[in-house]
């Protein structure tokens, strides 16, 4: 679990996690207002009744605003424009909803004030902050928001404003607490598009202080905020360079028994960020088209890498939620300096990828450890980790079709891990079927659990630098189902090296076959060729 708010504060030795404030420190309010009744117009929206405005009309009953012609914005790219997208929300959220336009232009935006004997000492300004609408339209015709050089991001003193490095961590004292806020946050509103927009966090031009939060510097920074939304839709956004995330998404308090409140990505790129491509902390129905969420934590500030953990490309991770019914589809998640994909806390899971790849150059590609995980047709490059076992198989972590290698990145940098999937524990029920597992310079799979299955899998070992007698894999505990083992090494070997079936089934409805003679089944000097079935 990671800190992710700014507005965590800790006063007179009490500690809430996850409530924001927009009061004085010390003073904690949960952001929830009209979260219950949005989840009940959720929910007759889903019904096909019951909505207040058409979304195809909703255009027409909004007013229409130019941040330029309407509200004086320069577009220059030097000019500060953060009070003409102030000035915009204003106009919006006082009609409850409405259209803004971004002409084409780049609009440097992100203030932040000091007020003497006021802290923290620097106090962030929103730039377009928004809730409770009925409708919202963003069209971005290509503009380019970046956030204005110079501005805090760390931990800094509360009266002096030089940077502060806590003694100690955790540390989430919120007047020391200096950030620039989310670029576009919008919360408890529906029917909410945002299109054509880049969003330049301008992470080298920030000054960064000490840490903040559990770990690294936890802090309001991200490309776009969503918190308690219902039907959003974004698309060709390039949200890049921020200080923590592209984008959050999120809903607290969402239980089991709510409605889904369906957001859509579909051709964004996410990109550069300091902490994760996207958080998503909570929800139902995330679907995400051919969306990039890459090279997290690899932006430099002054000559050094700028990232807080997780760093993964998406992080899965409900707080005070749930997260449900996930859907990628021909999505990236690559060269992160933390996993690709994590799972690993939160009443999450829940999600099934699609025809996407996954590269961990530094990190696992992937971390499984939730229930509902499914991967089909996905290609995976550099060593996944983890899966949920379960009796219940729907909730088991599932692979099929998919190819993992160990293929170089750039430069020819080896991908990250000593297997191509590494997992232990209770699998009961994982499965990998038809799937390619072909070891360039490593071994193949340690996969030490009970109860998984592996059916038509294809394995080729062509690494010959493992030590004669060693593994070349791992497959104990489970069933082995029509696979086969190929190899590959070099000639002038003759080193010899087992796949470790400890306590595993082989079934005979269809034959598994080891080609050998190198590799070999169940000891160096074991079978090779068809593998007589087993109890």
């Amino acid at each position: 679990m990671f800190i992710r708010w700014a507005w965590i504060l800790i006063s007179k030795g009490n500690k809430s996690m996850n409530a924001r404030s927009d009061r004085a420190p010390g003073v904690l309010i949960r952001s929830r207002g009209l979260a219950p009744a949005l989840a009940l117009t959720c929910l007759l929206q889903a019904g096909g009744a019951g909505a207040e405005v058409d979304p195809a009309d909703a255009a027409s009953a909004y007013p229409r605003v130019d941040v330029r012609a309407d509200c004086g914005a320069a577009g220059d790219g030097v000019t500060n424009d953060t009070e003409a997208f102030q000035k915009a929300a204003a106009v919006i959220q006082q009609a409850g909803g409405g259209t803004l336009v971004i002409p084409a232009g780049t609009y440097a935006v992100g203030r932040q004030n000091h007020v003497p004997g006021s802290y923290p000492f620097y106090q962030a300004e929103p730039i377009f902050r928004v809730q409770g609408l009925k409708f919202l339209r963003i069209e971005g015709n290509r503009a380019k928001l970046r956030l204005a050089p110079g501005l805090r991001f760390g931990s800094f003193d509360k009266d002096t404003g030089e940077r502060y490095d806590p003694p100690a961590m955790p540390f989430v004292d919120g007047k020391y607490a200096a950030y620039a806020g989310h670029m576009l946050e919008i919360s408890d509103s529906r029917n909410v598009t945002i299109r054509d927009l880049e969003l330049d966090g301008n992470l080298g031009e920030l000054v960064i202080g000490g840490q903040y939060g559990d770990t690294g510097r936890q802090l309001p920074a991200c490309g776009i905020f969503l918190h308690n939304n219902c039907d959003v839709r974004l698309e060709r956004i390039h949200s890049h360079h921020h200080a923590l995330d592209g984008i959050m998404i999120g809903w607290y308090g969402l239980k089991e028994s709510d409605p889904p409140a369906p957001h859509t990505l579909e051709d964004c790129l996410f990109e550069y960020n300091g902490r994760q491509g996207l958080s998503w902390i909570g929800g139902r129905g995330l679907t995400a088209r051919r969306c990039k969420f890459n090279h997290t934590g690899r932006a430099l500030n002054g000559g050094q890498p700028l990232a807080s953990a997780p760093g993964a490309g998406l992080d899965i991770e409900a707080e005070d939620s749930i997260c449900r019914d996930g859907y990628f589809e021909d999505c990236e998640f690559v060269n992160n300096v933390g996993c690709g994909m994590v799972a690993d806390s939160g009443d999450g899971g829940y999600t099934r990828f699609v025809r996407c790849l996954f590269w961990g150059v530094t990190n696992w590609s992937a971390w499984s450890a939730k229930p509902g995980l499914a991967f089909e047709d996905c290609v995976f490059r550099g060593s996944i980790v983890h899966a949920f076992g379960s009796d219940d198989p729907a909730l088991a972590t599932r692979w099929a079709r998919c190819t993992f290698e160990d293929r170089p990145w750039e430069e020819g940098r080896q991908p990250y891990g000593n297997f191509l999937a590494e997992l232990n524990g209770n699998l009961k029920n994982v499965t990998f079927e038809q799937c390619v597992f072909t070891a360039e310079r490593r071994r193949s799979i340690w996969c030490s659990g009970s109860g998984f299955r592996m059916v038509d899998c294809v394995f080729t070992h062509k690494y010959a630098g493992v030590p004669n007698g060693d593994y070349q894999a791992i497959l104990r505990g489970g069933e082995i189902r029509g696979c086969h083992f190929r190899e590959e090494f070099p000639e002038g070997v003759e080193a010899r090296w087992p796949i470790l079936v400890d306590g595993s089934r082989v079934a005979g409805e269809k034959p598994t076959v080891v080609d050998g003679p190198h590799v070999r089944w169940g000891s160096s000097r074991g079978p090779v060729g068809t593998i007589a079935p087993s109890e």
